[in-house]
C-alpha cells in the first residue's frame, strides 16, 4: 500500500500545520487485508533545530481497539491528499494511543 511515489512527497511545516485538530487516515496492509485506521492530529509543534534545519512534529491520538507499531504508513489528509510517515507509539491513554512522527528538513 506504500506507493514509491508517496516516499517523493515532503510534508513541510505549513503542511503540518494544516493538520493541526484534523482527522488523518492511517492505511496499513495486514494478512487479512487493507484496514484504514482513524487518527486526530493532538498536536503539531516546532522543534529546535541546527541552523539551516527545520525540525518539527506530529502527535496522533489513535483508538484503543487499534494499536499500530512503528513503521511507515500511508498516511491521508483530505485537502492535502497521501503522504508516506514514519510515525512511533509513544503512549497508551484510556481514551487510546498516541503516536508521534518527526520532520527535520536542512535548508
Amino acid at each position: 500500500m506504500l506507493d514509491s511515489a508517496l516516499f517523493s512527497r515532503t510534508l513541510t511545516w505549513p503542511d503540518a500545520q494544516c493538520f493541526a485538530r484534523q482527522q488523518v487516515l492511517a492505511h496499513l496492509a495486514t494478512p487479512a487485508g487493507p484496514i484504514t485506521v482513524p487518527l486526530t492530529v493532538c498536536e503539531v509543534a516546532e522543534s529546535p533545530a541546527a541552523p539551516g534545519a527545520h525540525q518539527f512534529r506530529i502527535s496522533f491520538q489513535g483508538p484503543a481497539d487499534a494499536f499500530l507499531t512503528q513503521g511507515t504508513y500511508r498516511m491521508q489528509h483530505p485537502q492535502l491528499g497521501d503522504y508516506a510517515i514514519f510515525m512511533t507509539p509513544v503512549a497508551r491513554r484510556p481514551e487510546g494511543f498516541v503516536y508521534e512522527a518527526c520532520f527535520s528538513h536542512v535548508g
